[in-house]
């Protein structure tokens, strides 16, 4: 059977995979660059934690994002039946793949819970190790006014630079204090010595006076339970695009090979 002589593919599923894959890959190649700029900044010897380095999360969701991308994006430009399945069956997968964590998540919340207190405990141990996990615990700290992962102790018992531990060395200078961000006040945090030796013996300020004295733990879980519709919705969100491109894409295949003179 020889080609139609009249195309048989809907210009509108065509263009909506190619601008809906161009946004996607143009967002995952910036993440992407963000990512390896980071990581070669600080250089690959220093990786320790592959969950507690932002550099690495944001080098695998952007290389994952620009490749799918990429081909939904060439694959409906071109009419390359090829590249449009291997978009497809990705999409697929990370769909197939984030109804079973969901599952598994719930199922094991316990497990789950526990796993993230053990990242955010790592997370504080690396605080001054890291330069961008340092920005990130920074900015939940000042975000979600909170301190530490399950209290603001947590900076003296868990990481070298603000143990409290007798006798404290002279050449720690934030021992038995916490980070600025921690503060409540914004004019404090300009001052970075604003939570210098809180917990030292003898001090006679009042640690809640100064700082935040919930758990970051604690406070990222109040907020996730009470914005549940909207995350809800976001979820929902985010499984309507995924199947709405995988219909698009399976659509779009069968229209070129229509087209072709395959069934």
């Amino acid at each position: 059977m020889g080609k139609h002589e009249e195309s048989e593919v809907n210009l509108w599923v065509k263009y909506t995979i190619f601008f809906f894959n161009l946004v996607f890959w143009l967002v995952g190649g910036a993440l992407l660059g963000v990512g390896l700029w980071a990581r070669f900044d600080k250089g690959w010897e220093s990786v320790e934690s592959l969950t507690t380095d932002p550099a690495i999360v944001l080098i695998v969701v952007g290389c994952v994002t620009f490749l799918i991308g990429f081909f939904g994006c060439l694959g409906a430009l071109r009419e390359n039946v090829v590249f449009l399945k291997i978009f497809m069956w990705s999409l697929i997968i990370v769909f197939i793949l984030q109804v079973a964590g969901a599952i598994l998540a719930f199922v094991f919340r316990d497990d789950v819970k526990q796993f993230v207190k053990d990242q955010v405990k790592k997370s504080v141990e690396r605080y001054r190790d890291d330069a961008d996990l340092q920005n990130f615990i920074d900015f939940i700290q000042e975000q979600f006014e909170c301190c530490g992962g399950q209290k603001p102790e947590d900076w003296g018992d868990l990481n070298k630079y603000f143990n409290c531990t007798p006798p404290v060395p002279p050449e720690l200078p934030e021992a038995c204090g916490v980070p600025s961000s921690c503060c409540k006040s914004s004019d404090l945090r300009v001052n970075s010595q604003c939570g210098y030796g809180l917990f030292a013996q003898g001090n006679s300020v009042a640690p809640s006076g100064v700082i935040w004295t919930k758990g970051c733990y604690e406070a990222v879980i109040s907020f996730a339970e009470d914005n549940l519709l909207i995350i809800g919705i976001v979820v929902l969100v985010v499984a309507l695009v995924e199947i709405t491109g995988i219909g698009c894409a399976g659509t779009l295949i069968s229209q070129i090979r229509r087209q072709s003179g395959y069934v």
